[in-house]
């Protein structure tokens, strides 16, 4: 019997201080935008076995403790729970090819950290891999992208895509008329750290649905007399201020225009704000700088910059609120691949089982 190997591959989930929102249509169209994010060491990843032909199709959600067995990849039903990993099975895999794709991540769902977007870019990987294809990162994010978006008709843009397989600290811009530009921003070390060290992502436990969220906002966009054209505007501009903050190494400057970020995602639809973020903010109001809701909106993480000698306090303080809190370290790396030996016969059977099991 041919021997196969294990495809796996990783990319990190993403913090957006600055500009999120512009980069959708219509507004990244019409107007343009600007987004600045960052990559951190959290992951989604995903392996992929090449079975032995006719051994069918197997996709397993380790987080969702979900999976499908079909004959091919023709018989995938396209909807349900898995629908999301169906798309890029169905987009990404030869007809006559029988696999296992296992998917799991490091964030919950819902957090704001752009999950979803990472485990796309990561499946893309692994799945090229695999199949001896080779892209390089910036064409995996769009491809990854366009299946959420086209194949899918999820709503949203594509910066969780191109900070999973960039990795590093991003600026994304997007010119009127389309397009995406990505820069790397080469700050100093000092600013590095500063960023790590001084950072902190509060979870409060408040899942959001960015899907319903984007929807929404996309009908307010179009409402007269909405201010969520304002709010864009003015969160494509912070992000721009924010990049020269962090070039010049201006802290105060890049703290400023977080603030103001997160007060105008605030202000593109009340689905976006969260009213137990606000609390958190309140409550920690001597110990931060300034922060923002990620992702969104609506719940999930928030990012929060503390003042100087107080981020062990406000870590404590946060915890005592009931949030989980978790270090702030970024990856430089976006997207990695590599190749494992294959799982045994017995391992492709438990997973199909599980499938079985959960059929009845």
């Amino acid at each position: 019997m041919q021997e196969f190997r294990r495809s796996r591959a990783r990319a990190p989930v993403r913090v957006d201080p600055g500009g999120g929102g512009t980069d959708a249509p219509p507004f990244s169209v019409e107007h343009g935008g600007t987004v600045v994010n960052f990559a951190i060491e959290r992951h989604a990843s995903a392996s992929v076995d090449r079975l032995p032909q006719k051994s069918g199709v197997i996709i397993y959600s380790e987080d969702l403790g979900e999976g499908l067995s079909v004959s091919d990849v023709s018989a995938l039903p396209g909807r349900g729970r898995l629908e999301f990993l169906q798309a890029f099975v169905r987009r990404l895999v030869p007809g006559d090819e029988s696999i296992l794709l296992v998917t799991e991540s490091d964030v919950p769902p819902g957090a704001g950290l752009g999950g979803s977007g990472a485990l796309g870019v990561a499946v893309v990987a692994a799945l090229d891999r695999v199949f001896g294809r080779a892209r390089p990162a910036e064409e995996i994010a769009a491809i990854a992208n366009e299946i959420e978006r086209k194949d899918l008709g999820y709503p949203g843009g594509n910066q969780d895509s191109y900070a999973a397989a960039l990795g590093g600290i991003l600026m994304l811009e997007y010119p009127k008329g389309g397009g995406t530009v990505a820069h790397r921003l080469d700050v100093a070390e000092d600013v590095r750290l500063a960023l790590e060290h001084n950072s902190l992502l509060v979870y409060t436990s408040e899942a959001h649905v960015s899907g319903n969220i984007h929807r929404d906002i996309k009908d307010s966009y179009g409402r007269e007399g909405s201010s969520t054209v304002d709010a864009m505007i003015r969160l494509r501009e912070s992000a721009k201020a924010m990049a020269a903050s962090l070039a010049r190494g201006n802290m105060d400057g890049y703290v400023e225009a977080m603030t103001e970020s997160c007060q105008n995602l605030y202000r593109l639809h009340p689905s976006c704000d969260s009213e137990a973020h606000r609390r958190y903010f309140r409550e920690l109001g001597g110990l931060i700088s300034g922060g923002k809701t990620c992702g969104a909106g609506g719940g999930g993480f928030l990012l929060v910059y503390t003042r100087p000698g107080r981020r062990r306090e406000c870590r404590l303080r946060a915890e005592q609120l009931g949030g989980l809190v978790w270090p702030v370290t970024i990856d430089w790396e976006g997207v990695r691949g590599w190749f494992e030996p294959g799982l045994p016969g017995g391992d492709v059977d438990r997973y199909r089982a599980q499938v079985e099991r959960r059929k009845l």
